[in-house]
């Protein structure tokens, strides 16, 4: 395996123009950078546990990371080390051992053939469409239909827990994607999204209606109280 970049050192700078608005707050987020730089898409499978592991770790020592480190560390080998975050090799049992020894056991050899406990891609059930080379497919342009209160449909599918302790930083990231020059991947709380402009209008028209739904039964519930 070798590092094409010529062992350049690994920096969560080198983003910094793919994250649009700011910079890097969650392993999720990392790892659908790396696929997008690499792959060209967000990989639809679940990211493996080493990989996971790795992108946490990266995040959480964001300091450390801008700070030169021996010639034989991973950190040096920044190509290997995107393409082992975005999925597209394994480390070597070499390189393996390396990253174990120097993110002090956080990531072992072994969870690189392990899927991640959550058992969706480092974004989530993935909602871009795989097309026929398993790359996902371009966002159509949709025309938002006109809404004056949230849809009440039955039968929904089991939602996740609502008011619990949120993470440091924003929610959302917006990350550019060379595919689509005219749009960008929404990522954040278990979710990437392929929008362009149109379908990132109709999304925030529906929040905002959402937002006001929710603002008026909160100031009923108080009138009433």
């Amino acid at each position: 395996m070798n590092d094409l970049s010529g062992y350049r050192p690994f920096r969560l700078t080198a983003f910094k123009d793919a994250i649009m608005g700011g910079g890097l707050y969650s392993g999720a987020q990392l790892i659908i950078a790396c696929q997008l730089k690499h792959l060209g898409f967000v990989e639809a499978r679940p990211s493996s546990k080493g990989a996971v592991a790795l992108a946490d770790w990266l995040i959480a020592k964001a300091d450390f990371l801008e700070k030169p480190v021996p010639g034989c560390h991973p950190l040096n080998s920044g190509t290997t080390m995107e393409r082992i975050l975005a999925g597209d090799i394994l480390p070597e049992e070499e390189f393996a051992l390396a990253l174990a020894e120097a993110t002090e056991g956080a990531v072992l050899p072994e969870m690189f053939g392990l899927p991640s406990d959550t058992g969706s891609s480092a974004s989530g059930t993935s909602p871009l469409t795989a097309g026929a080379e398993g790359k996902a497919s371009e966002p159509g342009l949709l025309t938002p239909a006109p809404a004056s209160a949230p849809s009440i449909i039955g039968d929904l599918p089991p939602l996740g827990v609502l008011g619990g302790a949120l993470p440091a930083g924003p929610l959302f990231h917006p990350i550019a994607d060379a595919r689509m020059p005219n749009g960008f991947v929404l990522t954040g709380c278990g979710i990437a999204i392929s929008l362009d402009e149109s379908t990132a209008t109709a999304m925030r028209d529906a929040l905002s209606v959402g937002i006001g739904y929710l603002r008026g039964a909160a100031r009923e519930r108080r009138a009433a109280a």
